[in-house]
């Protein structure tokens, strides 16, 4: 806290040593304006008809005024800071989203295909059964039959994999 005031006292020892001059309002709308030791109003230097506690006063006021300057300047450092977290975490969201919707419309299309490869073999062995059972089959045509059948329930097998994963 005593380091804040002595480096906040030694700024404004530089701004006024400087050369620069800073405007001050007091309480009751009076405006002066400092220029290192040398205080003036309404472009005329009054240093010497001020007593030593308005100068402090006036002083005091400055010094205030530059606190709040600079606590107002590591306010707003530190809102843009979070800012910008803020962007970045919402890029990553958004990064997240993207993931997350690509996964899901992985998943819809696998779905949808199990569906398909199932209604094929349901169909598949729908036919296989009615010719099997009409006696329309050789030995050479069922094992066909078969291993078309197989194949299929291999491809329902790894659809079934992919809705899973």
């Amino acid at each position: 806290m005593i380091l804040k005031y002595i480096v906040l006292t030694i700024c404004i020892v530089v701004f006024t040593s400087c050369g620069s001059s800073e405007r001050v309002i007091t309480d009751n709308g009076e405006v002066f304006e400092v220029k290192g030791d040398k205080f003036y109003k309404n472009g005329k230097e009054v240093t010497d008809a001020l007593s030593d506690s308005r100068k402090d006063y006036i002083s005091s006021v400055l010094e205030r005024r530059l606190e709040v300057e600079e606590e107002a300047k590591k306010q707003q450092e530190r809102i843009e800071n979070e800012l910008e977290k803020l962007k970045e975490k919402q890029k990553a969201l958004k990064q997240r989203q993207a993931q997350i919707e690509d996964k899901t419309e992985e998943r819809e299309a696998a779905r949808e295909n199990f569906f398909k490869v199932k209604k094929d073999l349901n169909d598949l062995k729908e036919k296989y059964g009615e010719m099997k059972k009409d006696g329309n089959l050789s030995l050479k045509a069922e094992q066909k039959w078969t291993k078309r059948l197989k194949k299929l329930e291999m491809k329902l097998e790894r659809a079934e994999l992919k809705i899973n994963n």
